[in-house]
């Protein structure tokens, strides 16, 4: 079976953002709702910055109001319940049924329950976010003579965390006998160590929901949707991007205004160069991870994922070209502080297949890309048109999460001359075909993604008419 690659589309936050006419919200919000129908993992969304600052995106919080209803345009709308999306014939047909349960398994498990803690209850702390993880799980869930340790019921997929003493002989068997068992209901099994469970959660979480997403890509069973996916499957994350403390209280209001985690990601940035860094964040690079230390720690509190941007890897438009070694040091340091995943931008496009080669080749002395506890993403611009050539290097060197901008919007406005705009992200329609193009899966509906990059040039062409008039 092919290797996953994720993929996040960025293009309604760092697509749109230096778009010079205005782009109206209910537009953004149906340009989401397009993207989440076409598979990508996650979108992000918005940016809580000024709107001093990024006029484009000072709607952050109408748009994440929009998100929570019918959209128009005959958008079938994010906000929908289960039995509004799905077909009447779907409705009425027969639900599948696990075998009855024991009086003594129900009380075993009730009791599990409530004495759960270590590793399995810092799993679950991110199984149960259903915005996250796309599908809904059970915890110690009684099923036939056995107690899961994890169950989802639309995909009968059964997660067992198993710890040292699984390694026994006669735990193996005792396991193998279980697993036939289960497997002869119907049941798909998934098994995780304690030790891999203790080195990253959110790891073994990601493991879990590419697991979800291939047993509902083989099977005629669709996930429930989740808010505020506009698409059957429910599977994309929402993110967006803060500078500081002050933005990151906007992801809170829009979570507590829809009673849950909309927004199950933040994304903080800095850069790998000084100069771009003060110009950028008004802020040194040191600066920058003082202001994030309390957004990490209030994120993870509140259960939502740290996306740590690092701009500039490869070269920076005002002090050249950037020493891999300094970008290795950087990403350490936000692996410290508690991030999730980094993300490393080509801010400019500068980067070759050779660069590529020198940084990742570099970032691997001081982080693993792969099986890591902290997961590398690419974000890659294409200014010079190399980018595919360098997603083919990174998929070599072990990168399995890209960034792309639906339809190649974008582009750092640094890099662009007074006559001519900078080309934009890599698209993702393109980026998406590279990827399956070298062997991998993406999980993307291609013919999905022509929609959303054909609506996005409508919008934008639409917004950049209006401000030349």
């Amino acid at each position: 079976m092919p290797e996953y690659v994720r993929i996040t589309d960025v293009s309604p936050r760092d697509g749109l953002q230096n778009e010079p006419g205005v782009i109206p919200t209910a537009h953004k919000a149906r340009l989401v709702e397009l993207l989440c129908d076409t598979g990508v993992d996650e979108v992000e969304v918005t940016s809580f910055v000024s709107a001093k600052w990024v006029p484009q995106l000072g709607d952050a919080k109408e748009l994440l109001r929009l998100l929570l209803k019918p959209l128009p345009e005959g958008g079938v709308g994010v906000g929908l319940s289960d039995s509004e999306r799905r077909e009447p014939a779907e409705i009425a047909a027969p639900r599948w049924q696990p075998p009855a349960r024991s009086r003594r398994t129900l009380g075993m498990a009730q009791a599990l329950r409530k004495a759960m803690t270590g590793p399995e209850h810092a799993l679950w702390e991110l199984l149960k976010n259903r915005a996250f993880m796309g599908f809904k799980f059970r915890r110690q869930h009684p099923f036939g003579p056995y107690i899961l340790d994890f169950f989802c019921h639309e995909l009968r997929l059964a997660v067992e965390v198993d710890g040292r003493t699984h390694g026994h002989p006669t735990a193996q068997q005792h396991d193998a006998e279980r697993d036939a068992w289960l497997a002869d209901q119907g049941l798909r099994i998934l098994r995780v160590s304690n030790d891999a469970v203790i080195a990253s959660p959110t790891n073994v979480a990601l493991r879990i929901r590419d697991a979800a997403m291939s047993a509902a890509a083989g099977s005629r069973t669709q996930p429930t949707p989740t808010p505020p996916s506009g698409r059957g499957s429910g599977m994309s994350l929402l993110s967006a991007l803060v500078p500081n403390l002050a933005g990151f209280q906007g992801v809170l209001d829009a979570n507590r205004m829809a009673h849950r985690n909309l927004l199950s990601k933040v994304s903080l940035f800095t850069a790998a160069s000084e100069t771009f860094s003060k110009k950028n964040t008004n802020a040194s690079i040191a600066e920058t991870l003082e202001r994030f230390k309390p957004v990490i720690a209030a994120a993870h509190t509140e259960g939502l994922l740290i996306r740590a941007y690092i701009s500039c890897v490869i070269a920076c438009p005002f002090e050249g070209p950037i020493d891999p070694a300094v970008v290795a040091g950087l990403a350490e340091q936000l692996a410290a502080l508690g991030a999730d995943e980094i993300d490393l931008g080509d801010t400019i496009g500068a980067a070759t297949p050779d660069t590529t080669t020198a940084l990742l080749s570099r970032y691997a002395h001081a982080l693993p890309i792969r099986d890591a506890q902290v997961p590398l993403t690419l974000h890659l611009h294409d200014t010079f048109g190399r980018a595919h050539a360098c997603v083919r290097i990174a998929l070599d060197h072990g990168v399995r999460s890209f960034d792309g901008s639906v339809a190649g919007l974008g582009g750092c406005p640094y890099a662009s001359t007074p006559t001519s705009r900078a080309p934009g992200n890599i698209a993702t329609e393109a980026l998406v075909e590279t990827v399956e193009s070298a062997g991998y899966e993406t999980g993307v509906d291609g013919d999905a993604l022509a929609v959303a990059a054909a609506y996005a040039r409508e919008i934008v062409t639409r917004a950049r008419a209006g401000a030349a008039s």
